[in-house]
């Protein structure tokens, strides 16, 4: 049982690090396009999150639950590690959890990009 969870875990790892890399590649390609519609950090984040199926009791949910990815990768954890704890507290699936971490980071601290790969 044990040795089953831990190659869960190890695949759940390799899955969220897989699509962050291929997820922060797109952050890197839409982070040098013009921005002549730009929106808020606020109303871009939210939109991603609608456009992956992810929905929160508010717009100010949205919101609080974005900026621990901030605090999550400032404090030096990788994109992939804070994929896998959005993954463990939550019921997103693992491309959402992923899309979570990269969209958050986009939106509200593009400084921490390079963690993502």
């Amino acid at each position: 049982m044990l040795t089953h969870r831990v190659e869960t875990i190890k695949t759940v790892k390799t899955i969220a690090s897989t699509m962050i890399g291929a997820a922060a590649v797109g952050l890197v390609a839409l982070s040098t396009a013009g921005t002549a519609a730009a929106t808020t950090a606020d109303d871009a984040f939210i939109s991603q999150m609608d456009g992956l199926g992810i929905s929160f009791s508010s717009p100010a949910e949205a919101v609080r639950e974005g900026h621990p990815v901030c605090r999550e990768l400032a404090s030096g954890k990788t994109g992939t590690d804070v994929a896998t704890e959005v993954l463990k507290q939550t019921n997103l699936t693992s491309h959402q959890a992923a899309y979570f971490v990269v969209d958050a980071t986009k939106a509200y601290c593009p400084q921490y990009a390079w963690q993502l790969t």
